[in-house]
């Protein structure tokens, strides 16, 4: 995996996928004729903290999931940005400004990110950056997608801004992803791999309704739980060490989808200058 380093940035490559398409084609130009509605991803993973925080030795196999799962429902390579370990602290603003480049009313416009809840919350000072960002993006399709501890906590920060964004686990509970894969156990967060299957069950017909492949991705987080996680050695040492015991509830996890709807006409109106 070579890396492409752009204003200090580091930023990962996989499958070929374009990471900066700003480096290679620069701004997307504006045209006569309308174009339709169209789909942009960032996707981030954070596996490595340089000692600030535990590693997540998954081997990305987070992003790795839902960039094959775009890529398999038909987004182009080239609208997807891939980031993964960039500890720079401007990376949400970076993130966001590439997707506010590209997206139109009607778009839809993808940020899913991966890793250790500290580093989004803290290091990136999520509540205080987001919102604003977030709002900038001229489409009521905003999708956020959060795969970490905690993660009802990181979609709180978008409620009342038109889109939807779905939570791995609640905002008390926390994530669990396995290292390695065998023995029915799943590598990496179970709730991105319930969700991918679940998004990529939907007919081809349409666009991607992330929305409603939430119960589906939930429940079937919720079943794996009981019939695989709480009955395998050792897998919930770390819920008992901070005082949780999952498996006495009669559900977990138990994340909320949040929803927010608006017409684009107002989305353009409202959206703030950059």
């Amino acid at each position: 995996m070579a890396p492409e380093r752009h204003a200090g940035m580091r930023w990962g490559v996989a499958g070929g996928v374009l990471l900066l398409a700003v480096v290679l084609a620069g701004y997307p130009c504006a045209s006569a004729a309308a174009a339709p509605p169209s789909s942009w991803a960032v996707l981030i993973e954070h596996n490595a903290f340089n000692g600030r925080y535990s590693d997540l030795p998954v081997a990305y196999i987070n992003s790795t999931r839902m960039l094959r799962l775009l890529l398999h429902r038909g987004w182009p390579a080239d609208h997807i940005l891939l980031v993964r370990d960039n500890l720079d602290p401007r990376l949400l603003r970076h993130a966001a400004g590439w997707l506010a480049a590209r997206v139109h009313a009607g778009d839809t416009a993808l940020l899913y990110v991966a890793g250790e809840y500290r580093f989004f919350d803290r290091d990136l000072s999520w509540d205080e950056a987001l919102p604003d960002l977030w709002k900038r993006l001229p489409t009521s399709r905003r999708v956020l997608i959060v795969e970490t501890c905690h993660a009802e906590r990181l979609t709180a920060a978008v409620r009342g801004i038109p889109g939807v964004a779905l939570a791995a686990v609640g905002g008390e509970e926390m994530d669990w992803w396995g290292l390695r894969e065998g023995d029915h156990l799943i590598r990496g967060g179970s709730f991105t791999y319930f969700l991918t299957q679940a998004l990529g069950a939907q007919p081809k017909t349409g666009p991607i309704d992330f929305g409603a492949a939430f119960p589906e991705a939930v429940a079937r987080t919720q079943s794996y739980f009981r019939s695989v996680i709480s009955i395998t050695p050792g897998a919930l040492d770390a819920f008992h060490a901070r005082g949780q015991y999952p498996e006495r509830l009669a559900r977990f996890p138990n994340p909320h989808l949040s929803t927010s709807s608006a017409p684009d006409e107002v989305i353009a109106q409202a959206t703030p200058a950059p």
